[in-house]
């Protein structure tokens, strides 16, 4: 049984900061393109759309200083919390200005907040990350990301009971398979097991497959909006993670009518509930 952190004897992290900088070069912006298999005109070129800037700025921990689920724990912003697997909760992005392709950008991280909980697999710790990008001298995305750290899940567990799906307007739907867990895990430098060792995902993290990455979800769900409104601009997007998605099946994305500017998103279980909710501000820009 796992017992809850002592936060307070981390809260020194919060005064940490670092900054790293990078030329945004246009090779993981293609390989990516290709990964989700995008049209021709879905393509970016000079500038790069929400999200993909988690492509740059990653983290480049050594393979022997990885934890046993694969996580880099040893990060310069990343607290020594004794909690045995790490997940993506959510993120909140303001998109000031597109970055450009091919020129030098740079990232400010801090750490916002720690707050401790207890849920069905014992304490929990949410850690939110803030990091401010710049580039030319003038802010371009501030971003705020939720991980949360917890002890590993029974195995076993029944399927969610089917629910009523929200209504949509439209939706769409993304293949999902083991090569595209991979490569997203390359492109990210995302060394977690559930995303490619099956028998870790199973046997030890308690899920039925592979995990879907949280950021791949999201960043399917900001894609299918620029497909959807390729002449609007992004100011505002939000994402909240409620239950995971894994390898095997479609990923499905669903859009509710616009109202006032905003637009909601979701992914689906297959029960029919939202895996991942988004909400997004744009405007014509």
């Amino acid at each position: 049984m796992n017992t809850a952190p002592d936060l307070d004897a981390l809260r020194p992290w919060l005064d940490r900061q670092e900054r790293v900088e990078e030329t945004l070069s246009p090779i993981p912006m293609a390989a990516l393109a290709a990964t989700l298999s995008l049209t021709e005109a879905m393509r970016p070129r000079d500038t790069l759309p929400p999200l993909w800037h988690w492509l740059h700025f990653l983290d480049r921990t050594p393979s022997d200083r990885l934890a046993d689920d694969g996580s880099p724990r040893s990060r310069a912003l990343l607290p020594p919390i004794p909690l045995e697997q790490v997940m993506w909760a959510g993120s909140e992005l303001e998109c000031v200005r597109p970055l450009a392709v091919g020129r030098p950008a740079s990232r400010v991280s801090r750490i916002l907040d720690m707050t401790g909980k207890t849920g069905s697999r014992g304490p929990m710790v949410f850690v939110t990350h803030e990091h401010r990008i710049e580039q030319d001298g003038e802010t371009a995305v501030i971003e705020r990301n939720r991980a949360v750290f917890l002890g590993p899940a029974a195995p076993g567990g029944g399927a969610p009971a089917a629910v009523a799906e929200p209504p949509h307007a439209r939706r769409h739907a993304w293949a999902m398979n083991e090569a595209i867990l991979f490569r997203y895990s390359a492109l990210t430098f995302n060394t977690h097991r559930i995303h490619y060792d099956l028998a870790y995902a199973t046997q030890v993290g308690g899920y039925p497959g592979l995990v879907v990455h949280g950021p791949l979800q999201a960043t399917l769900l900001a894609e299918t909006f620029r497909m959807w409104h390729p002449a609007l601009r992004v100011r505002r997007i939000a994402f909240r993670a409620r239950a995971p998605l894994y390898c095997g099946a479609p990923v499905t994305v669903c859009g509710a009518a616009p109202a006032d500017g905003r637009h909601a998103l979701w992914t689906l279980t297959p029960s029919g509930a939202p895996a991942m909710e988004c909400e997004i501000t744009a405007d014509a820009g």
